[in-house]
């Protein structure tokens, strides 16, 4: 009985209850669409990390900080065996060294990168690179990222003068031949760093077999001599700047919610005063406030079921087409994330579902809030249209 007077007493209020389900139903889509999308970004710019940098994880030379170039030729140790005898899929040796460019009589100070030429582990644009043999010739073959090229007006098949010193503390130069401009999507990797040969950086520093670390497929134990960094600590940047994106994301969230509330909440509160002379008539006759609250509940009820339904029907073919398409970020090209190939949003039933609810028990609690009143009511006042001004 209840579910019969409050579904004909929701149709009657026609465009208005349209709007109200339709404001719901975006607002619904709208919160699905922005968790899906940095959801997506979140998993892109994670596995771009790991296959161009990260990996599993990074057996470091103790004391080694990326972020001190005078300190690098001073943390560099010899492979330990249990590291050296790793198969090439599953481990990456790399040596950081310091050196000056100079590129149309200009200096740039660079990152020297070494890494073994046979490894798989890694994902780099280095093709080049092995082309040549481990034996260093007057010029040295190397390759830098876009964004290095950009910025140090290099191309291919440039040659420069390359400044470094080796382990003796000489100081030497030679030319360096750019073999290649790779298109780098990680910018660590890319922005102020030349790639070499492993063997080649080593000759040129006198550090035959030593690393400044060894990035490795998962965690092997302690190594004796090396402290391992994990993925979350190679990452906390990433991580960090993701964690603000999500409070940030909360706080759309809220925003969205406080409209969809306020939309059922002030309908309501029409409502009522609209039928005043209705409520009056019920509970003359005889009906529990408690029951008129119940079918004024049960018709925000029908408004959040609803809103459920347009969502779906409106937001799958909408997701379904935004998958194809995704979302074009590469004006990120220029920025420090490490992503700049197209997002597609990455769609998680679990959270989605938890999100529903939560929307829908708002929109219940919404519904529920004003109508709280009608118990107060005096009946007499409500025929008379005047129990509420």
């Amino acid at each position: 009985m209840n579910w019969d007077i409050a579904n004909k007493n929701f149709y009657r209020q026609g465009l208005r209850a349209f709007l109200n389900v339709l404001v719901t139903a975006l607002s619904i889509i709208a919160l699905i669409f922005m968790l899906s999308l940095l959801n997506g970004f979140q998993a892109q710019a994670t596995r771009n990390l790991v296959s161009t940098d990260v990996g599993g994880g990074h057996y470091r030379v103790p004391g080694l900080d990326i972020l001190t170039p005078t300190e690098w030729e001073d943390f560099t140790m010899t492979v330990p065996p249990v590291l050296a005898s790793l198969p090439k899929t599953d481990k990456a040796e790399v040596l950081v060294q310091q050196g000056q460019l100079y590129p149309n009589r200009r200096l740039f100070p660079v990152q020297l990168r070494g890494i073994e030429m046979d490894q798989s582990l890694l994902s780099l644009p280095l093709a080049g690179l092995k082309l040549y043999d481990d034996k260093l010739r007057d010029v040295i073959p190397a390759v830098v990222g876009v964004k290095m090229a950009r910025k140090a007006h290099l191309k291919k098949g440039d040659t420069v003068v390359l400044k470094w010193r080796d382990k003796g503390g000489a100081v030497d130069a030679r030319d360096v031949l750019i073999v290649d401009v790779g298109d780098i999507i990680n910018p660590r990797v890319d922005d102020g760093v030349v790639w070499l040969r492993l063997d080649h950086l080593r000759t040129m520093t006198d550090r035959e077999n030593e690393v400044s670390w060894v990035a490795v497929r998962e965690f092997l134990g302690p190594v004796q001599g090396f402290e391992f960094h994990g993925i979350e600590l190679l990452m906390s940047d990433l991580l960090a700047l993701l964690r603000q994106d999500r409070i940030n994301s909360k706080i759309l969230w809220g925003i969205l919610m406080v409209l969809v509330c306020t939309s059922v909440f002030n309908t309501q509160i029409l409502n009522i005063f609209k039928r005043q002379k209705e409520i009056g008539t019920l509970m003359a006759l005889g009906m529990a406030p408690g029951r008129i609250v119940r079918i004024f509940t049960l018709e925000g009820v029908l408004a959040a079921f609803w809103a459920l339904v347009l969502a779906l029907f409106l937001g799958v073919p909408f997701f379904i087409w935004f998958q194809g398409v995704g979302f074009d970020v590469s004006h990120l090209s220029e920025a420090s994330f490490p992503i700049r190939e197209t997002i597609y949003p990455d769609y998680q039933p679990r959270e989605i579902l938890v999100s529903v609810l939560i929307v829908f028990a708002l929109i219940i609690a919404s519904a529920w809030v004003p109508v709280k009143k009608i118990i107060r009511l005096d009946p007499t006042l409500a025929l008379r249209g005047r129990a509420i001004t």
